[in-house]
């Protein structure tokens, strides 16, 4: 009996050694980046020893090789071990925060729905409908409805967000800046573009107060509002937005970037429906510049703009390059292409004799 005893002990600590073991290796193969690895070993480890942690752990892995099915199962399983370890409701809200990533992945908005829903009631009967981490709680419901691009329900749970944070936290808070963000998202969604205007120009002034006039995340907000006005067609004042964009990103980035090229197109089109031909020219130009090989669109935007400022000689080559590039295999579209070749023939009159010898037809397909 006493030598039965001792395998029991023996066998024991062998086990909780090897598991320690296996913890530690599937932590090595995680900062490796070696998941596929550390995927075996957790799965090893979760039949020897499953707790929360193990379990969890092996779901977040599932979820990071994409095997968001596998990770919804092991992360259901450990909220049943968490519920049953500890009875305190809010205990379980951070794993079923993980179960609505799974979810919203897989696309199963309803059940998403129905444990961010719960997270946020637990933690309402716990602290009360204005405790900043009901805010937190709420965010990821808000999320979930954004994702499944169900808008009315988002913009009103972020409305409860902004509501809570600015109660909790005052109205001049920084963390109020991208719960605005989102729920001017929610409203252009909505067509609701007066609510969005004033909601981006409070983030605005927010982010400005917080983090000073040339930060990159007061570049972004300022770049939605320039987005925004610019679909409302308001163009004159969308511009101004667009400059101001552009500068700090520059500054922040340096004028070779290729990040730069979106905020120069979003310029450039602005100046073109004011009719401001040389400088959208110019800032068409300079995207394609800074752009990694030449695109068709900047390439049709810019032969546009020169040849409604009556500058034939200088959209007759940018048309010429645009049409051999559509011809290349892999950047086949043929509408654009007829499109381009039309607008090329229409321009052949307005070039000096001696080119305008020079047919370019469409293109047959």
């Amino acid at each position: 009996m006493r030598f039965l005893i001792v395998l029991v002990v023996a066998g024991s600590a062998f086990a909780q050694e090897t598991a320690a073991e296996l913890d530690a290796l599937a932590a090595q193969y995680r900062s490796a980046g070696r998941l596929a690895d550390a995927d075996v070993v957790l799965d090893r480890l979760r039949t020897m020893d499953e707790t929360v942690s193990h379990v969890e752990q092996s779901a977040r892995v599932k979820a990071a090789l994409g095997r968001w099915a596998d990770a919804q199962v092991l992360y259901e399983r450990a909220l049943r071990l968490r519920l049953d370890a500890d009875p305190q409701p809010t205990a379980s809200i951070p794993t079923r925060h993980q179960l609505v990533q799974t979810l919203v992945a897989q696309k199963k908005f309803a059940e998403a729905t129905q444990q961010a829903y719960l997270a946020t009631r637990l933690r309402i009967i716990e602290l009360g409908p204005s405790h900043p981490d009901v805010a937190n709680d709420t965010a990821v419901l808000a999320r979930v409805y954004q994702t499944e691009r169900n808008w009315r329900p988002a913009a009103e749970t972020w409305e409860t967000v902004v509501r809570i944070q600015g109660e909790a936290h005052g109205p001049e808070d920084l963390r109020l800046a991208n719960s605005l963000d989102d729920l001017a998202v929610a409203y252009k969604e909505l067509q609701s573009i007066p609510q969005a205007e004033a909601v981006l120009r409070r983030a605005l002034a927010i982010r400005e107060l917080n983090q000073g006039p040339s930060h990159t995340d007061v570049a972004h907000t300022t770049d939605e509002l320039g987005q925004l006005l610019y679909g409302a067609q308001r163009y004159a004042e969308a511009e101004p937005f667009f400059e101001r964009s552009l500068g700090i990103y520059t500054a922040f980035w340096g004028p070779a970037n290729p990040q730069l090229a979106r905020n120069l197109d979003n310029l450039a089109v602005t100046q073109a429906m004011l009719q401001k031909f040389a400088e959208s020219a110019e800032h068409y130009g300079a995207a394609l510049k800074i752009r990694d090989g030449e695109t068709a669109l900047n390439l049709h935007h810019l032969a546009l703009i020169e040849a409604a400022s009556g500058h034939a000689e200088a959209a007759e080559p940018l048309y010429r390059r645009l049409l051999t590039l559509l011809d290349t295999p892999g950047n086949e579209r043929p509408e654009l292409r007829a499109a381009a070749a039309k607008e090329y023939d229409e321009l052949r009159p307005n070039l000096p004799a001696k080119r305008s010898k020079a047919p370019v037809a469409a293109k047959q397909k």
